[in-house]
């Protein structure tokens, strides 16, 4: 069982192959710097062994292997949280989604205390579903093209909400259209008509489609239009490196992410 020094009410997930290690480890560096106390667990799409005894040797990170059939795409793990899940033991009551090409910047505030009558804390896409949904999936799962898109890349949720229909709607679309996962997300939340609380995602989750270009850098630090950023996204505006990692190509915000990096390898590899 996990230590009670850590926060159990709480569960920051995420999930990665071989290939994407390199970004696993930057938000990993983000994670023990600004949510320490919370426990994070990575979902196994694909490590090597190497890889999966660097991370067993971190404190309060937790390796949950694949249970599931061989993915022909990390996204099919993503959609499988709830399989990957029954391998950890430790109680929990909200779960914080985060891609592995994501990092945290600041602490969460209170998210008991957000969540509270609520199913989930998101934020909603610019666009519709009509804008970004490819019309053969929108008709398998029943969608109407002028409601609201989510972001799959970074959300909190409620135990008990979602990941079974997730799961369920992924297996629909498995390979149809350019952002097949993302939008069998989106279909669950109608589906179990979820009560969402919608935050800012220029501040919840900077990505390309919300603050990543705007964003100001100030001693290290990521605001937009005055707060503190929680989470970027390098979903967009950015390059790969031989080993996968993708660098923004804003050198401000690279430095962050070399930071965090840095940090990983001479604080917690082992």
């Amino acid at each position: 069982m996990i230590s009670t020094f850590y926060d159990q009410t709480k569960l920051i997930v995420t999930g990665s192959d071989s290939y994407h290690f390199s970004n696993l480890c930057v938000l990993i560096g983000s994670w023990k710097i600004n949510n320490p106390l919370v426990p994070m667990a990575v979902c196994d799409y694909g490590l090597l062994q190497d890889q999966i005894e660097e991370l067993k040797r971190i404190e309060g990170l937790f390796y949950l292997p694949n249970i599931c059939a061989a993915f022909g795409h990390p996204w099919e793990g993503k959609a499988a949280i709830k399989d990957f899940l029954t391998n950890y033991e430790n109680p929990w009551e909200i779960l914080i989604w985060i891609d592995a090409d994501a990092l945290f910047l600041s602490p969460y505030p209170d998210l008991s205390s957000l969540i509270v009558g609520y199913d989930m804390l998101i934020d909603a896409h610019i666009e519709s579903i009509g804008n970004i949904m490819h019309e053969c999936n929108r008709e398998v799962l029943n969608l109407r093209s002028d409601d609201a898109y989510f972001s799959a890349g970074c959300w909190i949720a409620r135990k008990g909400v979602l990941l079974e229909t997730y799961k369920r709607l992924t297996s629909l679309v498995k390979g149809k259209g350019n952002l097949w996962e993302c939008d069998a997300f989106v279909a669950s939340i109608y589906h179990e008509s979820l009560k969402i609380r919608t935050v800012n995602g220029g501040i919840w989750h900077s990505r390309g489609k919300t603050s990543l270009s705007t964003c100001e850098v100030k001693s290290g630090q990521v605001y937009h239009e005055g707060q503190l950023v929680y989470v970027i996204h390098a979903n967009a505006h950015y390059e790969v490196q031989k080993d996968g990692r993708r660098i923004f190509k804003r050198v401000d915000l690279a430095e962050i992410q070399n930071y965090y990096l840095s940090y990983y390898i001479t604080k917690l590899k082992r």
